[in-house]
């Protein structure tokens, strides 16, 4: 007899090349549908439609959305769920031994429609009922969400078929949880906030060689590919994240970001990108050793040359030219990434933050505040300069991606010092000063935090700092304000407070 496989697929990439395996190497009968069916009919397969098949009469009813016990029970033949069908009827079921689904993504179904009616319309309610019923009886039922497991699905054994199965289920569940998300952002109600992460691999450990850890596909995904085959580790995706995050702040000039255990320890914008790396460099040559560099432009020759001349852990930038990939081609220390989101649309990827903990678990949206013009107001008797104001809104950025409590000096788009993962702003604003020592002399400072004591104001006072842009918000705001102008130093409040745990 026969085997017989139900057919019915979204992605239809490689589909004809699995199914002429099927029927010529593997004695599969096929049963399919829609266009599904168009596309093996037109590829030269011999296919059965399911509206002319005797076990399927009355399969599908208007368009697809309603089918019979029959069919189901085929899918389930040989399992003890053929629920109240005669004995008669239990007697023409022929069985499937393998069910391919993939479903049409729903985020394609959202692009469609915006009202929850359409949206409902669009879902795929047989699909996700045929994967439940076949993963239900994997033991009989080989069932195959994605191409990927075409053939590695044809000799499955029974652990096989149980994790594609598993697989199966977890499409089912991550379709839902979708629908769920959509529908409760209509009706304005989020009493659940489900997560359904499908893993892509183990890596090697975690923060620290005893952790074990994996990562996981988000909905929304970077698109990125590594060109010289390395494994990134738990720390290295830590540091690409923060390094793209800071960089995707100047997406359409030259920035250069080095980050250290999650830390930026430098950056700067150059008139070339060469210039833009060196400055960056300058600020900490020391923690930059063994960091992760990222570039908003890509990676030219001259860069690549000082790269490889130093320990560098990774390098992500939209690109690299092909001299630089010739530089890098013999050094097996640097992991090369491209980017190829675009640094525009990667700060519309809309990401939540989870934290688990003991006490529950916290989701918040990301991070992505930006300069308000109402809020922005110089509040001192001196004015900055226009070139000051710039250099202020680039130190600004760059403190938002620093642990709290943070403090940026800058001058000239560079870095001179960046403190972090103080407990209170004072001392982090004295150890920037003293870090950048001579290079505060008519600089920028920039905290995360509002500043809440005088002796900060003195301290800026005495390294010769022209502007401050913080927060505000304090109770001594004013007093701030009077030392200010005592001293002749500008001061920015922006009203956003940019706390980084």
């Amino acid at each position: 007899m026969k085997r017989r496989a139900f057919i019915s697929v979204y992605d239809k990439v490689g589909l004809v090349d699995f199914a002429k395996n099927l029927v010529d190497k593997f004695d599969y009968e096929i049963v399919s549908c829609g266009n599904t069916y168009e596309v093996l009919v037109n590829a030269g397969i011999e296919v059965i439609n399911v509206s002319e098949f005797s076990n399927f009469a009355g399969l599908l009813k208007q368009d697809y959305e309603v089918f019979n016990e029959t069919f189901l029970a085929s899918v389930l033949a040989n399992s003890n769920d053929l629920g109240e069908l005669t004995a008669k009827e239990k007697a023409i079921i022929k069985p499937f031994d393998m069910v391919v689904v993939n479903l049409c993504p729903f985020e394609v179904i959202e692009s469609k429609n915006s009202n929850p009616d359409d949206i409902i319309k669009d879902i795929d309610i047989v699909g996700i009922t045929l994967l439940r019923a076949a993963a239900k009886n994997y033991k009989n039922v080989t069932v195959i969400t994605d191409k990927v497991d075409y053939y590695v699905a044809l000799n499955a054994n029974e652990f096989g078929r149980l994790k594609l199965a598993a697989k199966a289920f977890n499409v089912t569940a991550n379709y839902d949880r979708l629908i769920c998300g959509n529908l409760a952002e209509h009706t304005g109600e989020k009493p659940f906030k489900i997560f359904n992460f499908e893993k892509m691999k183990d890596l090697a450990y975690g923060e620290n060689p005893h952790q074990k850890s994996s990562i996981y596909k988000t909905d929304k995904m970077a698109d990125y590919e590594i060109l010289n085959e390395a494994e990134l580790s738990f720390n290295n995706i830590i540091d690409i994240t923060t390094a793209v995050n800071v960089v995707s702040e100047f997406y359409d000039v030259n920035c250069v970001t080095i980050i250290r255990h999650g830390k930026p320890c430098g950056v700067a914008l150059g008139r070339s990108l060469y210039e833009a790396y060196t400055k960056a460099f300058d600020c900490d040559p020391i923690s930059s050793f063994y960091g992760v560099v990222g570039f908003s432009k890509k990676v030219d020759t001259e860069v690549a040359k000082h790269l490889n001349s130093m320990s560098v852990e990774v390098v992500i930038a939209p690109g690299f030219d092909d001299n630089a990939l010739e530089i890098f081609k013999d050094n097996s220390e640097i992991k090369l990434l491209k980017l190829n989101t675009s640094l525009k649309e990667y700060r519309r990827l809309t990401m939540e933050e989870v934290i688990m903990t003991p006490f529950g678990v916290l989701v918040q949206d990301r991070n992505n505040s930006e300069l308000d013009k109402d809020m922005f107001k110089v509040v001192t008797r001196e004015k900055p300069t226009p070139e000051q104001i710039e250099d202020a809104i680039f130190a600004w950025k760059v403190v938002k991606y620093a642990k709290t409590n943070s403090a940026v000096v800058a001058r000239d788009f560079k870095t001179s010092a960046i403190a972090q993962g103080h407990t209170n702003v004072l001392p982090a604003i004295e150890w920037a000063l003293n870090y950048a020592c001579d290079n505060s002399k008519e600089a920028v400072l920039a905290t995360d935090s509002a500043i809440q004591s005088e002796d900060s104001i003195y301290s800026a006072v005495q390294a010769r700092i022209n502007l401050i842009i913080q927060p505000g918000g304090s109770v001594k705001d004013q007093q701030l304000i009077d030392v200010c102008n005592k001293y002749g130093i500008a001061m920015i409040t922006t009203g956003i407070r940019n706390y980084k745990q």
